[in-house]
């Protein structure tokens, strides 16, 4: 697909979510971060040592990530949880963000997966984690991340719960976009994402965000 057409893809599938969230949930709305300058997401490239794939860079060039989570209770004693808007409560990450958390899928590649691996499984998911780009990350250890292994997975978007052991991942999407468009169906019909359920949290203060439930 041209450069263009995945810009428009991703760009339209973006602006359904944000869409819902100003009109349903206007707290995770405020909690995304303005956009991410050019030389920002140039310094994410220059520590990665390659260059984003189009449609994580323009997720960047949308928001910057999340803010922090705000004072005031919550399901965290002191915490308000605005801005996790995925699956599994992950919070987008910033270009100051996303670096370490690639360190992270580097030191699991280099240290549990690379010593096992057998010569026929370089092209598994975990045989090229140092070739994949967090973009979300949740609060169990889990990561979000584009798959930017040239191939036929390339710019695949998948969710592994390293905390727990994981290391086959979970698929999530195809593309960012495609991901970005069934989150949206999900909030829109409260249907499911995969097994993961929409629903509201109700903070104290009258204010409210999304929650996802685990359903099997």
């Amino acid at each position: 697909m041209a450069s263009m057409d995945l810009d428009f893809s991703f760009d339209r599938a973006w602006d359904r979510l944000e869409t819902w969230l100003a009109a349903h949930s206007p707290a995770d709305h405020t909690a995304l971060r303005p956009p991410a300058t050019v030389t920002e997401i140039a310094g994410v490239e220059e520590q990665l040592g390659f260059a984003l794939h189009p449609q994580l860079r323009k997720l960047l060039e949308r928001r910057n990530g999340v803010a922090e989570p705000e004072q005031g209770g919550g399901p965290v004693a002191g915490v308000f949880p605005a801005g996790g808007i995925l699956p599994l409560g992950h919070r987008l990450l910033s270009t100051a963000e996303i670096p370490s958390a690639h360190e992270i899928l580097v030191d699991v590649h280099e240290d549990l997966v690379v010593p096992y691996l057998a010569d026929d499984e370089d092209d598994d998911l975990a045989g090229h984690l140092h070739r994949c780009v967090p973009f979300a990350l949740p609060n169990d250890g889990g990561v979000a991340f584009v798959d930017h292994q040239p191939g036929p997975t390339y710019g695949y978007v998948f969710e592994m719960g390293i905390g727990s052991g994981d290391l086959d991942g979970t698929l999530w999407g195809p593309s960012l976009a495609a991901f970005a468009g069934a989150v949206t169906d999900a909030l829109e019909t409260g249907t499911p994402f995969l097994s993961y359920w929409p629903t509201i949290f109700a903070h104290s203060s009258g204010r409210t965000c999304i929650d996802w439930e685990i359903r099997s």
